[in-house]
């Protein structure tokens, strides 16, 4: 019980002290005739395009927000903290996708995902604001490292990032965004659906009281890869899940999704994706 205490203490501090913005919320941009299509960001930016660049021989080192931490009490809004975090461009172009990734794994604002309504709306709303997820999000090896990292992480092992801890929850999240934009090839899909029954992260769903942050996200993650990438899904709980997707994104999920079946739908899918 002390340790769910400190847990949401810890989220509520986090949401106070998130970057700002005086920008309005991200929408989400979903055709009301057709609540299944894929949440989209506001603007021009283009999620998981079709990757351009060749990494193959990028070698540099990745980047630690040193200017970021010099002058960050200089900034006036939410905004200019954002723009502080950008890679130099000369850094950022030279920078291997593995060192990428960490760079982008270790953004300042990755938790920011806390103080949104919609979690899944957060995350859009870092990522198009860093230009390192811009260029990770275009590197023809971009999308496998995000899921390397991802394996590397989360164990409870010394030296390894807690699965609980807000910055793997935002890595998750960073995944769903992969999956909804159809960034994984089916090598990626089995492979990654391999990795989250492994670690367990979809697990012990049988309410809405048990339902944390953390299992809320790895659920999350879990439920995309059913929609996007089962072909073996029927049609019924396809649109149950989509359901599921739109509800566990926000902060205040409603008692209308059946949890219980949603995850027994999402574990058994899991393990048709990893061919098991």
């Amino acid at each position: 019980m002390k340790t769910k205490m400190l847990f949401l203490a810890m989220i509520a501090l986090i949401a106070m002290t998130a970057c700002t913005t005086d920008e309005p919320i991200m929408n989400t941009h979903v055709n009301q005739e057709d609540p299944n299509t894929p949440v989209l960001p506001v603007g021009d930016f283009q999620m998981w395009p079709t990757p351009s660049i060749d990494d193959s021989n990028l070698q540099g080192e990745g980047y630690t927000f040193d200017y970021w931490r010099e002058h960050k009490d200089e900034a006036q809004t939410g905004d200019e903290l954002m723009a502080m975090c950008n890679i130099p461009n000369d850094l950022l172009k030279n920078m291997s996708t593995p060192n990428l990734a960490w760079t982008c794994f270790n953004h300042p604002y990755n938790t920011d995902w806390i103080a949104f309504n919609n979690y899944y709306e957060g995350i859009l709303s870092v990522m198009t604001r860093f230009n390192g997820y811009g260029e990770l999000m275009k590197r023809k090896s971009g999308a496998e490292a995000v899921i390397d990292l991802f394996v590397q992480l989360g164990y409870n092992e010394e030296g390894k990032i807690n699965v609980n801890e807000p910055s793997m929850i935002a890595w998750t999240l960073v995944l769903c965004t992969a999956n909804d934009y159809l960034a994984f090839n089916q090598e990626q899909v089995s492979r990654l659906a391999k990795e989250v029954l492994y670690k367990e992260f979809i697990a012990n769903v049988t309410s809405s009281a048990n339902l944390y942050l953390s299992h809320k996200s790895y659920c999350l993650l879990g439920a995309f890869m059913a929609y996007h990438y089962d072909e073996e899904l029927p049609e019924e709980q396809r649109i149950l899940l989509a359901s599921f997707i739109r509800n566990l994104s926000m902060t205040y999920y409603t008692s209308e999704v059946d949890l219980v079946r949603s995850y027994t739908i999402i574990k058994e899918s899991l393990n048709r994706l990893a061919g098991e």
